[in-house]
């Protein structure tokens, strides 16, 4: 009864929400800027973890440093991002982060950073994972559900827009923390608090550091600078009444995920305590809610699991859409030929399809997250910081080098890392980091001038 309330409410509401929307291009992509600071805290705390199982994985694997490094990192830029970003975002009165960038840069440089975001906003582990709770909930195949699931969200977001996407957070909000508390408080009163955990968990899992090295934990503190190249950040704070409504609501939202963090990662050393043997630690989570947790709870668990991953997955598609859609195909067909919500509708189309394929090949969530953000993102921060700061920023023809140069960088690291000696301190090195590295030399060399 919990889970088909969630389902059918989901769909329902995406639908209804659709109906209406207003004809305009800054409606159907920021629901006319008119996001109070309730909605924003809800959609943008919401959307920021849909990848639940891979917490779950992380959490099972490594313990509490899973809160070290993909929770208290991504606090660090946000809280930078309220104060640095925020206003200066939302004072452009643009549309996303390509528009700023062409504003800034010019077209070509412009169609780039559209590529890039297309990239980073790809919904794959977000998919991958509704795709395995779902097909947990209903014994069904996950590769079957990885089709299944997009097609209605596809579909009234291709209609309601921004709305839409806003409205279903919103509902799902409230699961997403209802479960995970209720699984905390009857773990720890059936089995026992700190003590147990202690008693049944690896000791390095209650270590910050969970036996990482330095390098592989650094690479995880980069990755969280992905806060400031989000496309839905940038999104949300542009949808906002005001510059307040922004900063307000990212800092609201940054003590949120402190919350929701202590209930997720409790929930993952629970998983570990009592399932050490389990073959695919991505399966940590509805593991426990099958093996461990009484019906009514269990229900409340799997709800907050599908509300967790369902909200960014919302997002991510409609933002892939409309980043092919407004960004791209605009950018190279003739006005009277452009129509936004098809074209949307397309993007959505392709960016899922290229999810399911990752999903197939990426088993696992965390290896998706990992790749995407050390090659991609590390482009974007450069672009944006250049955008919204003079003063760091380069020349055109730098610029299109330094954004072209930093993946390339970075896979080509990744293809030669393998041949260096695991234990030595070459292969050590993320390939985040050799990106990084080399887009900095392009300021080292204008400092040089």
């Amino acid at each position: 009864m919990i889970i088909g309330f969630v389902l059918a409410g989901t769909v329902g509401i995406g639908f209804y929400s659709a109906r209406k929307g207003k004809d305009s291009t800054d409606d159907y992509l920021l629901s006319s800027r008119e996001m109070g600071l309730f909605a924003f805290v809800a959609v943008n705390v919401s959307t920021w973890y849909g990848g639940i199982l891979g917490i779950g994985e992380y959490s099972y694997r490594y313990g509490i440093s899973s809160w070290f490094t993909q929770g208290l990192p991504y606090y660090i830029f946000a809280f930078i991002f309220a104060f640095v970003f925020a206003g200066r975002v939302r004072a452009t009165g643009l549309l996303s982060i390509p528009a700023k960038i062409k504003a800034e840069y010019g077209g070509k440089i412009a169609i780039v950073a559209s590529v890039l975001v297309f990239i980073i906003t790809s919904p794959a582990p977000y998919l991958l994972t509704a795709a395995q709770i779902v097909a947990t909930i209903f014994g069904t195949s996950v590769d079957l559900m990885m089709v299944v699931i997009p097609v209605p969200l596809i579909i009234y977001l291709s209609i309601g827009g921004f709305r839409s996407n806003i409205k279903v957070d919103v509902f799902l909000f409230f699961f997403m923390f209802t479960g995970f508390a209720a699984a905390v408080v009857y773990l720890s009163g059936e089995f026992g608090g700190y003590e147990f955990l202690k008693g049944n968990l690896p000791a390095g899992h209650l270590s910050l550091t969970g036996g990482s090295s330095f390098f592989y934990l650094l690479v995880w503190y980069l990755v969280a600078a992905w806060t400031i190249a989000d496309p839905g950040f940038h999104q949300r704070v542009n949808s906002a009444k005001s510059p307040n409504v922004a900063r307000n609501g990212i800092l609201i939202s940054i003590v949120l995920w402190f919350v929701f963090d202590s209930f997720s990662n409790t929930s993952g050393l629970y998983s570990r305590a009592l399932a050490p043997g389990l073959a695919d630690p991505v399966s940590a989570f509805p593991n426990l809610a099958l093996q461990h947790l009484p019906s009514g709870i269990r229900g409340l668990f799997l709800a907050s699991l599908f509300a967790t991953v369902y909200t960014t997955l919302n997002s991510f598609i409609f933002l892939s859409g409309v980043t092919f859609s407004n960004d791209i195909v605009r950018e190279v067909v003739s006005p009277e030929k452009f129509k936004l919500k098809l074209f949307s509708f397309a993007g959505m189309v392709i960016s899922t399809s290229i999810a399911i394929a990752l999903g197939v090949g990426f088993r696992s969530i965390v290896d998706i997250w990992y790749y995407i953000g050390s090659l991609f993102v590390p482009s974007l921060i450069f672009l944006i910081t250049g955008a919204y700061f003079p003063r760091l920023r380069l020349g055109h023809t730098a610029t299109l080098f330094q954004v072209i140069s930093v993946p390339v960088t970075g896979t080509v690291w990744i293809l030669v890392r393998d041949s260096f000696d695991p234990a030595g301190y070459l292969y050590q090195i993320e390939p985040m980091i050799t990106g990084l590295l080399v887009g900095s030399l392009f300021y080292f060399n204008r400092l040089r001038k």
